[in-house]
């Protein structure tokens, strides 16, 4: 605000509306037929739940990690199974609080960064398995919003310059 600059910021909000971050990421990995994970109000919901081409946990895992541009994922799961999964649950950032949700709505396996180690005891004891990306992949979020807004501003003839965030906020990295 001081040197004239516009900050929005659309964290949660981006989350739980339609054709926002958790509808990008079903796109992304052909997550098909989604509905919220939980209901939020009326018409919005945070996180998806939906159907993919069954596939084993693995070959999910390795497509979020290419997807995502990733070096790593983590994996919930004992003994190194490799189930086929075809209901997945996917929620962007830290949704691990939701994984009962998940559970309600038959999903296999649950994508959500920053899963507790308790956490994911508890979801694999309760029969869910989960992929943990990171909380990092609402990074998309940066290259989605520029593009809406460059199409709003030819639509609009606005006279303003879209400029895409090129920090990284990830405090992580993996040797």
């Amino acid at each position: 605000v001081k040197n004239d600059i516009v900050v929005c910021v659309s964290h949660t909000n981006i989350d739980v509306v339609d054709d926002g971050l958790n509808d990008w990421f079903c796109d992304l990995l052909d997550i098909k037929d989604t509905t919220y994970l939980t209901q939020t109000s009326e018409n919005h919901g945070i996180g998806r739940v939906g159907d993919i081409v069954p596939q084993t946990i693995e070959e999910l895992a390795l497509k979020v990690k290419a997807v995502f541009g990733l070096d790593s994922v983590r994996l919930v799961r004992y003994d190194h199974d490799n189930p086929l999964v075809s209901r997945v649950a996917i929620c962007g950032g830290s949704g691990q609080g939701f994984y009962k949700d998940a559970l309600k709505k038959g999903a296999q396996v649950f994508i959500t960064g920053d899963v507790y180690y308790h956490t994911g005891q508890e979801m694999i004891t309760n029969g869910l398995l989960a992929i943990d990306p990171g909380h990092h992949i609402e990074a998309l979020f940066i290259a989605k919003i520029a593009e809406k807004l460059e199409a709003w501003k030819r639509e609009h003839n606005w006279n303003v310059t879209i400029l895409e965030s090129q920090s990284s906020t990830n405090p992580f990295d993996h040797l």
